[in-house]
């Protein structure tokens, strides 16, 4: 009895925002797949976006993103910067092995008067800038961004970059009031000497089975998994959530930049100075007494 308890627990701990990383195909590809519903919703909601198409490029990049967190290791992090044909308006986001997830739209980009598609906003000259690897150690890479839908769109960078055979896809889904239904990625890639094949198979079978996937949990993707792929080998879950790691701390260096007589006009007119953090929203006050301090 207490064994089963043990497993019942284990089994409540993997849940939404759980990558479950297996292999399959004879353990020729690994394949990872997460429900991150929670954490896209919970960085749509900082970001104050209403604009549907905004929301979704920022949504998919994030789950993309969030996924391929799994594959880090150590220290290492990967740092993504999507720019659209219009090369005012980027997307950015990061992540580490830890998989704290961020990201945010850049500000030109939230000021769009867009009202399109995603492969509209994308255009035929959007590119991906990637930085991948650890502090002593980093690999930066740049693709074009051929499909202009985001997931095709980063798998092709691996292609291109890594020379590694690799599908990704990403499912979000908005409801009529734009409020996110639901969101999961799934990442495979090919392992040294496995058939290039292979990697047309995986997706062919998620193509074909996108409603098995929609609304699904962790608690019974192994199971989901297990009918679409004969041999499914799971090797490890890991955890992937929100984290901006941004402080009050972190805002006086933009203070020091300010002139001494802004410093001065903020002090005369008796006003606390506003900053705030476009990653995650919050704002953080300096009143008289600070601004003081730095003149």
């Amino acid at each position: 009895m207490k064994l089963t308890i043990i497993k019942i627990v284990e089994r409540k701990n993997i849940m939404e925002n759980t990558i479950v990383r297996t292999l399959i195909f004879n353990k020729q590809v690994r394949l990872f797949f997460v429900d991150n519903t929670k954490l896209i919703n919970e960085i749509l909601n900082l970001n104050k976006e209403t604009n549907k198409v905004l929301k979704l490029t920022l949504g998919k990049t994030l789950s993309v993103v969030s996924l391929i967190s799994g594959t880090l290791k150590g220290d290492q992090r990967i740092s993504l910067q999507l720019t659209m044909s219009d090369p005012k308006y980027k997307v950015f986001a990061d992540a580490d092995a830890k998989g704290n997830v961020r990201g945010y739209l850049n500000g030109e980009l939230l000021k769009a008067p867009f009202d399109g598609s995603l492969g509209k906003l994308i255009g035929h000259k959007g590119t991906i800038r990637m930085i991948k690897g650890s502090h002593m150690n980093q690999f930066t890479g740049i693709t074009d961004m051929p499909y202009g839908n985001i997931a095709d769109d980063i798998a092709h960078y691996f292609i291109q970059s890594e020379q590694t055979q690799t599908y990704i896809g990403a499912n979000i889904r908005f409801g009529n009031d734009n409020q996110l239904l639901f969101s999961n990625a799934v990442f495979a890639q090919l392992l040294p000497g496995a058939p290039p094949g292979l990697i047309d198979e995986v997706r062919q079978v998620f193509n074909k089975n996108q409603k098995l996937l929609n609304n699904s949990s962790v608690d019974n993707m192994e199971e989901k998994l297990s009918k679409l792929f004969t041999d499914v080998h799971v090797i490890g879950y890991s955890p992937v959530q929100f984290f901006c790691g941004c402080s009050k701390e972190m805002f006086y260096g933009m203070l020091h930049s300010l002139s001494k007589n802004d410093l001065k006009q903020a002090i005369n007119n008796k006003e606390p100075i506003e900053t705030g953090c476009q990653i995650c929203g919050r704002t953080y006050s300096f009143e008289q007494s600070e601004v003081q301090e730095l003149l």
